[in-house]
């Protein structure tokens, strides 16, 4: 069955004994709300744009890590926040800060060395969720990873804060503006290399992660396809050998696109790749490779980059 064209799950229960009550499954966790959270910290940048997204950044009471710009037709929502952690804050200053909902983008916000472990703050009151693209238990990073995960999340999250018709509206729109995207497929016939980051070593996409997902919606051939995994580290070798039609540049900020394209560039071997030689780069926003609610804006921005190349 085709990743882009997974049904939508069920994504919240309503608890009997309350008018509001409600469990949020989160991965293999769950917690139940008795009323919609007022205080929330939304951890890496994909949380907080859901967040604005839905018009909800009056319950947020700080935001953590950015790993690229917000975009202008949220910032000023963005800029009403009182607090924006450059990285993910410590337990201590969470703890601090007495939120009562956790909003999680990456599963590694969940780790020992960051908050530590969902269960943790359930067992003292503060509720969380872990976006559902970074569910191991079901995405473990042998099978794609379906795009619908958007939907779920977007879904859940509406529920959980009492705004289902907003929340809707967002997933209609997503939803008419990918369908479109998907029938154009500029890419189809041409190989890729997606440049995430590293310079001895590149990392790239593997074939089950949300940057592979972004290059099959086009059409596009992803060079690593055959590689298990999210994310791929590969071998210059492989990618001299596959000399792709088209390179891919993330652009975040521990990794920006013009000093990917001036390594490349100034790399002997590297500079006679077809694809470096023609300059047939396009450059995409590390959010808008990932499964939130601009993964939309970069399968747009991606396929017209395509359309500009007149490969």
């Amino acid at each position: 069955m085709n990743a882009l064209r997974l049904p939508l799950a069920v994504a919240a229960t309503l608890v009997a004994g309350s008018a509001f009550a409600q469990t949020i499954e989160s991965c293999t966790t769950s917690f139940t709300y008795d009323s919609p959270p007022e205080r929330v910290i939304s951890i890496f940048q994909q949380t907080t744009e859901i967040m604005l997204a839905l018009g909800l950044e009056d319950r947020l009471i700080a935001t953590a890590y950015l790993e690229d710009a917000i975009p202008d037709k949220w910032l000023a929502q963005y800029q009403t926040i009182d607090t924006h952690y450059e990285e993910v804050p410590a337990r201590e200053v969470v703890l601090a800060s007495s939120p009562d909902f956790l909003f999680a983008g990456f599963d590694s916000a969940w780790r020992d060395a960051s908050l530590g472990a969902e269960s943790e703050w359930h067992d003292i009151g503060i509720g969380t969720y872990l976006v559902d693209s970074e569910c191991r238990n079901k995405y473990p990073g042998n099978v794609p990873i379906p795009v619908d995960t958007i939907f779920v999340d977007l879904e859940r999250i509406g529920a959980l804060f009492g705004i289902e018709d907003r929340a809707a509206e967002v997933s209609a729109e997503l939803r008419a503006r990918l369908d479109a995207a998907l029938e154009a497929a500029p890419g189809e016939g041409l190989t890729a290399f997606l440049y995430d980051s590293g310079s001895d070593t590149p990392f790239s996409a593997g074939c089950c992660g949300s940057p592979g997902l972004l290059l099959e919606s086009v059409g596009l051939t992803n060079i690593a396809g055959n590689v298990e995994g999210r994310w791929a580290d590969l071998a210059w070798e492989a990618v001299v050998a596959a000399d792709p039609d088209v390179i891919v540049i993330n652009d975040a900020g521990w990794s920006p696109a013009d000093e990917k394209i001036a390594y490349m560039e100034a790399d002997p071997v590297l500079s006679e790749l077809r694809a470096v030689k023609e300059r047939n780069y396009v450059v995409v926003p590390f959010s808008e490779t990932v499964l939130g609610v601009r993964f939309v804006d970069g399968v747009e921005r991606l396929a017209a980059g395509l359309v500009e190349l007149e490969l």
